[in-house]
């Protein structure tokens, strides 16, 4: 007999059953029927916001492609009206993206955008305390006399760390590339999702 055999023959422990749930004891028949709101209501909302993603992206994956052939023709706007029968909403874009930031991921995004990088992208510096550092109340005190003082060398206390961050006017900058490229440019950089307002 293995170990696995041990383990596998030990026999089944039964868990004990799970008390029921407390019923409130009295109960009015305005709380009754607040009760029969509260449950209905909860299932049109569910129901609503299902519609309402579904009507969201039609109305996205119909106008996003107007959007970006304006881009592409140097009329770049970042809002457009959509017209329905009875009113309208504004189609709204923001200037917010999610940059990669593994070595992979930013080297694709490169031979992607080539000389334009630079200009889409610059290097942001995040400088964090190590965990290390944050756990030990001993360091921690140094590190707050070392402010004062500057008697600890900041590679002891802090981790340096680069970060790619996209440039302001990015989401008008994008149609820069050629159209082939924006698919793949968008995979690798995330824009924020449209907004309908």
């Amino acid at each position: 007999m293995n170990a696995f055999d041990k383990i596998a023959s030990k026999p089944s422990v039964t868990s004990k059953k799970k008390s029921k749930v407390k019923v409130a004891a009295e109960v009015t028949e305005e709380v009754k029927d607040a009760v029969d709101t509260f449950i209905s209501n909860k299932a049109e909302i569910k129901r609503l916001t299902s519609e309402q993603k579904e009507v969201e992206d039609t109305i996205l994956d119909h106008v996003r492609p107007q959007h970006d052939e304006m881009g592409f023709c140097g009329s770049y706007e970042k809002s457009m009206t959509v017209q329905g029968h009875k009113s309208a909403l504004t189609f709204v874009v923001s200037d917010k993206f999610s940059v990669p930031q593994t070595d992979a991921e930013i080297a694709a995004l490169k031979k992607l955008t080539g000389k334009k990088f630079e200009e889409f992208f610059s290097t942001s510096r995040n400088i964090a305390i190590k965990k290390e550092v944050l756990d030990d109340e001993k360091m921690l005190n140094k590190v707050a006399k070392a402010c004062e003082a500057a008697g600890l060398s900041i590679g002891e206390i802090f981790d340096v760390g680069d970060r790619i961050v996209a440039n302001e006017g990015l989401d008008e900058m994008q149609f820069e590339l050629p159209k082939t490229k924006l698919d793949v440019f968008r995979t690798l950089v995330k824009q924020a999702k449209p907004a309908l307002r």
